[in-house]
């Protein structure tokens, strides 16, 4: 009976370490007196009084509390300072002041006295507050002894936005703030249209935002690493005591108590149903839409105009969205271009006879994603990147984003546990994982499992060695021969004598057992799946080269009779003469006939090669050209990629911000935006609605141009802020600490799907690819390069150590390639040692050469990497 799945790894909960104060940038501590706007409680507020100003300390009103100061807070000054005035930070419920303050004269009567606990005012409305200083106190607030009553202006001058015209009644606003990827860039620089894959935020909101965040512990912490950690911009020197004395003014305490209680209008009464959540609401697009740049892909907004600086203090912690973003945009990329690299080699699913469905890899069965085409290509790129990033969280909402994109492949633990986690209502991903197998790793052997089966001592025999190499592989496969998938890397010494003379062996060692082929063969005919794994070289040459030896050295794994070639394009299409073009000179390199299909593949997709380094968007195309120029299938290799798919983005990858765009003030909206002189940054200027055009793509409502650009925007006005607008992509998520929508994975899955349009777009790109290269990419298998990686392949296991060779029985094995052994000026009496110095001196490119070749080759510029190769055949060893 299975294991059944406890609760700890289905369930989410917040870690204690969090803090929801702290997890901003230290420059937003500062916001909440920077903008137009200010509160005060509506019992605080003016009342027709031509002289108002707002108070720091006012009595009870209405239904209204009384001001309750928390605490006195003192303000540092340089030693022997006895001419500037003396200050205190007076915090309170609705306030945090700074005031200079003065000695009390015997006929200032006392408003209250502050012994170092909180205070609730009990006076009437005052100019001027007098506050009697109990014992101790005039040397916690670095007062003079004699201070021991003071007296301050009862002004809130920080409450004052002169100039604002917004701030007449001391309200405060509805602040909205808008997350958008703003361009392409970088590895997504050739891409346009809607190819952003939106996906991230539920687990950001499920970790830091939900339930009970802020408590009296979260602010006594808060509160005390700020007063440290922010500057204070009024004294600074040697000697200064900051003892118990730093900068208490960039602290909205009273705020946050406000929200650790629910009484957001100081009424005395605190909610329960509010306590200790935060007052914003979230809209956003669905998880999984794919979106154009520029549009919106969710909003926060604080519910209570109280805490207007409340959505751009949270900017820092959900603009991290991007970095799911980027991956889960980058992983359906390059599942596009492996896609658009199987259609033009005419790739058929191992799983259609099985299923009864069509197979064949075109990009109308690939956007319907029937059953057959989906299994076929769920291990084309597999997640290795758990070790290759910067942290757990990383790790895990990396590898959660490459699931997106219908990948299932992933050696990254920490991703499939977060969906677990933060993407399982109703049991949606538990089902993917139990009952899809949605999520998986399959048996894998990594160096240290085989290279330890070897004494690599200098003196060590090196036929013993080859031997226990050989045994290694042996047993990783007799110990899984049941499972479905097996991983054996290959390259811990000699990747061309594992591929040329181990994985092909008859040989059965004198203890029993059964031979390398023997194995190979029974996973063969059991419909298994085998995987050979290089990790060194540049795949771009090796991966053609290793393919055609075991084409020649396991003939077996091969199909034999591949279907006739169709047409990819539609007739007259350019591109349908390129593509026959091309395909003309891949047969013309085999010797094949005008009419033969000329990808090899192995039977079933049973034998792939597994590479894994080197694997990145912008290098996995010239891979896949390679393959094809020289004559296989796009599904002979499996590609994993580690930093290439989880590492190698940054925030500007898709150029994503976070902008304030509008405050709602007194029942008006009022647009913010912004538009640099220096241009690229022009942000929408108001709440943007997002609908779904005729075209069917997503915009932020506005007008125009035919090019798409922007004319105007046409922002929610006042009353759609409060009703909506009729289409509006964007739907509540989130408010007051309750999730409202829970995405279902399996959803965000299929709104991720490639589609037709933009997979054809793909194809053709990957064809000019193919094309402008294709002459350099037929360098790399051809009869001198396959002869040098077998001459490479006579040296043995150990290969650093001086032996003979078995390039004789090499040769008999390749009769193809005697002719270029002889050409390259390798012999069978030649040492080991005799053939590596030959082939570094006269077939391999040196470090210039090798750089210079693929910076012409990421440049679109193969004329120069054939310059740049010159007379070697090699360009690596």
């Amino acid at each position: 009976m299975a294991t059944p799945m406890p609760d700890r790894l289905t369930t989410s909960h917040p870690s204690k370490e969090n803090n929801i104060i702290l997890m901003t940038d230290g420059y937003k501590f500062s916001h909440h007196k920077q903008f137009p706007v200010s509160w005060l409680p509506p019992h605080a507020r003016p009342s027709g009084e031509a002289d108002y100003m707002p108070p720091i300390v006012f009595p009870a009103k209405d239904g209204g509390m009384a001001t309750k100061i928390l605490s006195l807070r003192p303000v540092p000054r340089l030693p022997g300072d006895e001419t500037s005035s003396y200050k205190v930070t007076i915090v309170t419920n609705t306030a945090t002041a700074v005031q200079e303050v003065e000695k009390a004269g015997d006929d200032d009567a006392s408003d209250f006295t502050y012994d170092g606990t909180p205070v609730m005012y009990a006076g009437d409305k005052k100019s001027t507050i007098v506050i009697s200083l109990g014992a101790g106190q005039c040397q916690a607030l670095k007062l003079p002894e004699a201070y021991t009553k003071i007296k301050f202006s009862n002004v809130d001058e920080s409450k004052l936005k002169r100039g604002s015209n917004l701030n007449a009644n001391f309200e405060g606003g509805n602040n909205v703030s808008y997350f958008t990827p703003r361009a392409y860039s970088h590895v997504f620089s050739h891409l346009s249209g809607d190819n952003v894959v939106f996906f991230g935020l539920q687990y950001f909101i499920k970790t830091y935002l939900m339930g009970e965040v802020v408590t009296t512990e979260i602010i006594d912490e808060a509160d005390a690493f700020i007063a440290r950690y922010m500057a204070d911009v009024r004294v600074a020197g040697p000697g200064v005591d900051f003892t118990g004395g730093y900068d208490y003014t960039m602290f909205p305490r009273g705020d946050w108590e406000a929200m650790a209680t629910g009484d957001y209008d100081a009424t005395g009464a605190s909610n329960e149903k509010l306590k200790g959540v935060l007052p914003i609401k979230i809209e956003s697009l669905p998880e999984g839409t794919l979106m154009t740049p520029g549009v919106c892909a969710f909003k926060i907004t604080n519910v209570h105009p109280r805490f207007y600086w409340l959505p751009n203090f949270l900017e820092t912690l959900l603009v991290q969205v991007w970095y799911p973003m980027s991956v889960a945009t980058q992983a359906r990329e390059f599942k596009k271009t492996i896609q658009a690299y199987s259609i033009l080699s005419q790739r058929v699913s191992q799983m259609a006879p099985v299923f009864g469905l069509p197979g064949e890899f075109t990009p109308e069965s690939v956007e319907e994603d029937n059953l057959a085409i989906h299994i076929a290509q769920v291990f084309d790129l597999l997640d290795f990147g758990y070790r290759g990033v910067s942290s757990h969280e990383t790790a895990a909402l990396g590898s959660g984003a490459y699931y997106t994109a219908g990948l299932e492949g992933s050696d990254t633990v920490a991703g499939s546990r977060m969906l677990l986690k933060c993407y399982n209502g109703g049991d949606n991903f538990t089902n993917i994982f139990e009952a899809g197998h949605g999520a998986t790793s399959v048996p894998a052997a990594e160096h240290s499992t085989i290279t330890s089966w070897a004494d690599v001592s200098p003196d060590a025999d090196y036929e013993e060695y080859e031997k226990a190499e050989y045994n290694a592989f042996r047993n990783m496969i007799k110990q899984y021969m049941p499972s479905f998938a097996v991983s054996l890397v290959s390259d811990g010494f000699n990747i061309w004598h594992a591929v040329a003379r181990l994985w092909p062996s008859d040989v059965v060692p004198a203890d029993g057992g059964e031979s390398m082929r023997a194995m190979l063969t029974k996973r063969l005919n059991a419909l298994q799946l085998t995987l050979i794994r290089p990790d060194s070289g540049e795949g771009v040459e090796t991966l053609p080269q290793l393919l055609t030896i075991l084409n020649g050295a396991l003939p077996e794994h091969f199909e034999e009779d591949l279907k006739p070639l169709a047409p990819l394009f539609p007739a007259g299409d350019p591109y349908e003469a390129k593509y026959n073009e091309v395909v003309q000179k891949i047969r013309a390199k085999l010797g094949a006939g005008p009419a033969a299909n000329p990808f090899r593949r192995f039977k079933g997709q049973q034998m792939r090669i597994l590479q894994g380094d080197g694997v990145a968007l912008d290098t996995v195309g010239d891979m896949l050209a390679s393959l094809l120029a020289n004559g296989f299938c796009a599904n002979t290799v499996h590609f994993g990629s580690g930093g290439g798919l989880l590492q190698k983005l940054n925030r500007d990858s898709l150029a994503c911000a976070f902008k304030c765009c509008a405050m709602y003030v007194g029942g008006k909206m009022y647009p913010v935006g912004k538009d640099p002189i220096a241009g690229g940054k022009k942000s929408y200027g108001g709440n943007p609605p997002v609908l779904r055009e005729a075209d069917g793509v997503l915009r932020n409502r506005g007008e125009y141009s035919p090019d798409g650009d922007i004319i105007r925007s046409l922002p929610m006005s006042y009353d759609e802020f409060l009703n909506g607008v009729t289409g509006d992509a964007l739907v509540k998520v989130f408010e007051n600490g309750q999730m409202l929508v829970e995405q279902s994975f399996k959803e965000i899955q299929a709104r991720a799907k490639i589609t037709k349009s933009t997979l054809e777009t793909t194809m053709r790109m990957a064809l000019d690819n193919l094309a402008s290269k294709i002459d350099f990419l037929q360098k790399m298998s051809s009869d001198e390069a396959i002869a040098v990686r077998l001459s490479e392949a006579a040296c043995g296991s150990k290969w650093k150590h001086t032996h003979g060779s078995c390039l004789e029985e090499l040769k008999k094995t390749f009769p193809k390639y005697v002719g270029a052994f002889d050409k390259i000026g390798v012999t069978s009496e030649m040492t080991s040692a005799d053939i590596l110095s030959l082939i570094k001196s006269k077939c391999v490119c040196d470090k210039s050469a090798k750089k210079n070749i693929f910076r012409a080759l990421e440049d679109n510029e193969p004329e120069a990497a054939v310059k740049a190769m010159g007379d070697r055949v090699c360009i690596t060893l």
